[in-house]
């Protein structure tokens, strides 16, 4: 088959670049319905804000109709909504078209089975086996936009409402960053119902200023807003609303790892039975070391938000994430919901009558830098054994203060190196030497 259609989180790449185009749109569609759904099934779809985005909507639904399935638009909403909507209503399919935190020029597809979740490995291969062997065609006559559903989409609009209630008025001041992505169209209304003066940046998408300068890619610009208005707390997420950051009152970033802990601390330690915290190889030791100190069980898995839910599963744990603030608190959730998380920090907060500050102090972060290097194939580049020799010379050099990482990105042309150290010279120092090896050996 070639290169994989699918990476960590779904099918993802450049505009206009095969498979981003709407001609693979369409072809998606008719194989989704002609044999990955029963006939005249439902699918969900809906969409971030980026320009590209309606248009491969309408091809993938008018390739769904003419394979022989339904499809209902929930229009524009954050990709948790579009696997809430699906698992609570009458699709088999869910489908978000997004490309998370990349720039607009970026897109892709991410599919939910009827549960919500994200489709196994084993449903992935089948349908890139059928896109493989079926023939391309082009749409008959022409192509209209899609009428969209608010019914649906006022499930999960429904649900956030509640859960927001459910934490009240905080009596705080509140920063909310929606990136100019899919949160911009429901985010308002909710921390509304939270914070006694609500400020929001990042609410105005245009098509192309979808995590552009704002967002949990960006976070320099509400952590200016956090301290300018004095505010309690900042909350940024991704273009599509999976992913959630934190800015402390005095401005200070408060990534995924500081919240697991946080969540950890508060529900996991008064009931021992949901187990532990399922990190990734990314996830700071730092935060290894603090859940020892209050004996709540750590693994890791492999890179990805599906690799986290499944081993969550596996052990019928409750609570995971990456680093990135791709969390799942499955007492809330069953997917990483970005609002979602936000309201169970504040509520978290308003348990202890503190500030998040002093919450995630007994967490101390390792340093550790993230550098990227350009690579057209990643995934065979980091199994060359230049490469694998070099990490392992590096590996030597790190120890026994810190670790290193080089491995493919799922979403962009890219070999990701990580270096922690307890050394921040030292961390960045390796980091660099690390970065430009591999440049030279590739």
């Amino acid at each position: 088959m070639g290169e994989r259609l699918f990476g960590t989180d779904g099918i993802r790449g450049r505009v206009g670049v095969d498979p981003i185009t709407p001609s693979f749109a369409f072809h998606l569609g008719r194989v989704l319905a002609a044999h990955a759904i029963k006939p005249g099934a439902l699918v969900y779809v809906g969409r971030d804000t980026r320009e590209s985005s309606v248009l491969l909507e309408t091809y993938l639904a008018h390739g769904i109709q003419e394979g022989g399935g339904r499809i209902e638009s929930l229009g524009v909403l954050p990709t948790p909504g579009i696997s809430y909507c699906t698992r609570n209503g009458a699709a088999e399919y869910g489908i978000a078209i997004t490309a998370s935190h990349n720039p607009y020029d970026y897109n892709g597809f991410k599919l939910f089975s009827s549960d919500g979740r994200k489709l196994d490995d084993q449903t992935e291969f089948s349908i890139e086996r059928e896109l493989t062997r079926s023939t391309r065609s082009n749409p008959d006559g022409d192509i209209d936009a899609l009428a969209e559903d608010s019914l649906t989409r006022s499930l999960y609009v429904k649900m956030l409402n509640e859960k927001a209630s459910q934490v009240g008025q905080t009596g705080l001041k509140g920063v909310v960053d929606c990136a100019n992505g899919a949160t911009t169209t429901v985010a308002t209304q909710v921390f509304e119902r939270v914070f006694d003066v609500l400020h929001m940046i990042g609410d105005s998408p245009n098509g192309i200023n979808i995590n552009k300068n704002v967002g949990s890619t960006s976070v320099e610009a509400l952590q200016r807003s956090v301290r300018e208005l004095k505010a309690d707390i900042g909350i940024t997420f991704d273009g599509d609303g999976d992913r959630v950051l934190f800015v402390d009152d005095q401005g200070e970033l408060v990534g995924g790892d500081q919240v697991l802990y946080l969540l950890a601390r508060r529900h996991l330690r008064s009931d021992r039975s949901t187990g532990g915290v399922v990190g990734t190889v990314m996830s700071n030791h730092g935060l290894h070391l603090a859940l020892e100190e209050i004996d709540i069980p750590f693994v890791r898995t492999d890179v990805g938000d599906k690799n986290v839910y499944d081993e969550m599963l596996s052990r019928n744990w409750r609570l995971g994430g990456e680093p990135s603030g791709h969390l799942i608190w499955r007492d809330v959730a069953e997917t990483g919901d970005g609002i979602v998380i936000a309201l169970s920090v504040l509520e978290v907060i308003q348990h202890a009558q503190t500030r998040l500050r002093q919450l995630v102090e007994p967490i101390s972060m390792l340093p550790q830098v993230q550098l990227t290097v350009p690579s057209t194939t990643p995934e065979a580049d980091v199994q060359k054994s230049e490469v694998k020799d070099l990490v392992l010379q590096f590996s030597d050099r790190v120890k026994p203060d810190g670790r290193l990482l080089a491995r493919a990105s799922g979403t962009e042309p890219l070999i990701r190196v990580m270096v922690e150290h307890r050394d921040a010279i030292t961390a960045n120092q390796l980091a660099e030497e690390l970065a430009n090896a591999i440049s030279t050996s590739i």
